[in-house]
């Protein structure tokens, strides 16, 4: 497997959700909600006072239920939309509906790694975001079933019955693009061929002919972001697939439901030919790499999405 690094935000082990990841990590693709998140009773008995992107008071009635998860705008932002597939900031308390305590926080540090909308990784909490807009200050009623089962089926914002609530309030502080959106650049020769499904999810050729023998990088779309420096933590997506006789996918946030990935670029925090990939390009671009390691070689295609705040 590619060696990446993502930092999972703290409240997807709030009660017991780092079960959840656990089960969904090997569950394959990612989930694409047949509709967006609707309000209801429990998302609109909660009150929230305090500046945005600071940590809120959050009141909800004791003993608070739900069915299903429900989200309601409690400042309504005027930024753009998050769609299937968008990485976003975000800001959170967590509080417990039955006693109507605080559980956690994100610290409210602007540290916190992004999650991606609709990613099956994050199960409820990813389908609430999706549809909101960057400046959205969001009441999210989820079942307790979400963060604590361990089945496939793990975070889904379905539900039989009426459960005890779990209410996350969120600050939708800030949305990368889904996908590279540079201008096409022609490919080298003897490279990989590369096509895009509509949502962007790159598929990788391996040709007949063996891979050059050292590392190589080359500009599949160029974008005019910020350029990437040593000192940058990277929001990216990639799909590795070896360059051999028989190919094989060995790594895709597109597919395998954990969505973007917070890249550090400091050498010695990725593989070498990752992080060569990367440092020196722009937000916006896409980067086919050839990389060579001890158990072979890889095309990877990345997606350089945007650059964490430092």
């Amino acid at each position: 497997m590619p060696v990446l690094h993502r930092t999972i935000p703290a409240l997807l082990v709030t009660l017991g959700l780092a079960a959840t990841l656990t089960a969904c990590s090997a569950s394959g693709a990612g989930t694409t909600p047949s509709s967006c998140a609707r309000p209801g009773a429990a998302s609109e008995a909660v009150t929230a006072t305090g500046t945005f992107g600071k940590e809120p008071k959050v009141s909800v009635p004791s003993g608070l239920t739900t069915k299903g998860t429900q989200v309601s705008v409690l400042k309504q932002g005027t930024g753009r939309e998050v769609e299937d597939g968008t990485p976003v900031l975000i800001e959170y308390t967590v509080v417990d509906g039955a006693t109507g305590q605080v559980a956690q926080t994100s610290g409210y540090s602007g540290q916190t790694a992004p999650i991606t909308a609709g990613a099956s990784n994050f199960g409820a909490l990813g389908e609430a975001v999706e549809c909101a807009h960057v400046g959205d200050r969001l009441a999210v009623a989820l079942p307790k079933s979400a963060l604590s089962s361990t089945s496939g089926a793990a975070g889904s914002s379905s539900s039989s019955g009426t459960e005890d609530a779990v209410i996350a309030v969120i600050d939708v502080k800030r949305a990368f693009d889904a996908r590279a959106t540079g201008t096409p650049q022609l490919a080298g020769d003897r490279m990989p061929a590369v096509v895009l499904a509509p949502s962007g999810a790159p598929g990788i050729t391996i040709p007949s002919w063996d891979a050059p023998k050292s590392d190589e990088t080359h500009l599949l779309r160029k974008g005019d972001g910020t350029k990437l420096t040593a000192k940058d933590t990277a929001v990216i997506k990639y799909t590795a697939v070896t360059w051999s006789t028989d190919p094989s996918v060995t790594g895709s946030n597109w597919t395998d439901g954990s969505g973007a990935a917070t890249v550090p670029l400091a050498k010695g925090q990725i593989v070498d030919g990752v992080r060569e990939a990367i440092v020196g390009h722009r937000v916006g671009d896409q980067v086919l790499a050839i990389v060579h390691g001890q158990g072979g070689t890889d095309a990877y295609v990345i997606d350089v999405l945007g650059v964490m705040p430092r």
